[in-house]
């Protein structure tokens, strides 16, 4: 089967991106360079599509239970426009995602799930949800998500808006529907995968090219793949088939912050409540290179002369200026300031939070 055209293919090529196939699309790797649209992120406003970003729609009167015991957050919790990111795990405590939840009112929600997991969560979600009042349904292409991210997004985006976008009336994880470019109905959210202030617009998919066209001609930088790879390394964020996947917990991979503890049962939670409680035997760290090229993936990690992991991604920190890696590592490797040894001859300085921004203040704008 050939790659599916998003709906704002073209344009990608007036633009001059440089297109490859993921996940059963075409999609732009980068457009100028990767490092200088990495820059832009950091330094203004940066646009990128996130192809396969669907909504998965959760309606009727038991939606909220369903959720309840499907997901590690307390949805109950939730009020309507807030967004709450979290996993929904196997019976092992395993993450078969980990997604965002946006609370529409008490009988609507609509879950994210990671591009490449889009079928899967959706079908698990609308198998699982038979023991309930409650109807699962993708949205699929009705919308189109695009991500505008950078310290000058506020400023580009209400140039093409009715919202008001201050971070009094629009904190983070938090979303409304309003007018972009002319265009009713989009889903703005305060969400993204960079680590700066940004927005995900979920825009009607027959005006997605208009809006996408509108955003670059106020001033966005369209991105490709290659700078939303190395942006979300330099911010320590898990990326699902690489650091994340179903024999990883949401506690090995530091992320047990988004599991609350609650009366309701979900698959995996006595595993995760365990691992919270005892702590994992291996946790996920990020490590920071000497040298000009990152290491390989699967590349072993080593300790006082002993195999202590393995990476699971890497690639350039352009703007903190070295080559960057997460992997997993016994736990007691997890210490801030370690030396260890990757496998190509890598010193490497282990980090428990991201070497860029590690308060996360930059998206909190």
């Amino acid at each position: 089967m050939s790659p599916m055209k998003t709906p704002v293919y073209s344009a990608f090529l007036d633009l001059g991106a440089h297109m490859i196939e993921r996940l059963g699309f075409y999609v732009p790797q980068y457009f100028s360079d990767p490092k200088a649209e990495h820059l832009a992120v950091r330094q203004s406003a940066g646009l990128f599509e996130i192809f396969g970003q669907f909504f998965v729609d959760v309606s009727g009167s038991g939606s909220e239970r369903f959720l309840q015991e499907t997901m590690v957050a307390d949805v109950g919790k939730l009020k309507d426009g807030r967004i709450v990111y979290c996993g929904i795990l196997n019976d092992k405590g395993g993450m078969i995602d980990d997604v965002t939840c946006f609370r529409v009112d008490a009988r609507r929600y609509w879950v994210v799930p990671a591009p490449s997991r889009r079928n899967v969560v959706a079908h698990y979600l609308a198998d699982r949800s038979q023991q309930y009042e409650a109807c699962v349904v993708s949205l699929g292409y009705k919308y189109t998500s695009l991500s505008l991210q950078g310290p000058h997004s506020r400023d580009l985006l209400s140039k093409l808006s009715d919202l008001d976008l201050s971070s009094s009336a629009f904190p983070t994880f938090t979303f409304k529907v309003g007018k972009i470019a002319e265009t009713d109905d989009v889903v703005v959210s305060r969400t993204g995968f960079t680590g700066e202030l940004g927005y995900e617009l979920f825009v009607p998919s027959e005006s997605a090219d208009g809006v996408y066209r509108a955003l670059v001609d106020r001033g966005a930088v369209p991105c490709g793949l290659g700078a939303m790879a190395s942006l979300r390394l330099e911010k320590k964020y898990a990326l699902y088939g690489l650091d994340l996947t179903e024999e990883t917990t949401p506690v090995e991979a530091g992320l047990g912050w988004t599991i609350v503890a609650k009366e309701s049962q979900y698959p995996g939670k006595a595993v995760v409540e365990k691992q919270k409680l005892e702590g994992p035997s291996r946790m996920l760290v990020q490590l920071e290179l000497e040298g000009n090229s990152p290491p390989a993936l699967g590349a072993q990690i080593s300790a006082d002369g002993r195999p202590v992991g393995k990476v699971t991604s890497a690639g350039m920190g352009h703007f903190v200026g070295r080559p960057l890696a997460m992997g997993y590592v016994e736990a007691p490797v997890a210490t801030e300031g370690m030396s260890v040894v990757v496998d190509g001859g890598f010193v490497a300085k282990v980090r428990t939070t991201p070497i860029y921004d590690p308060k996360s203040q930059r998206l909190r704008g």
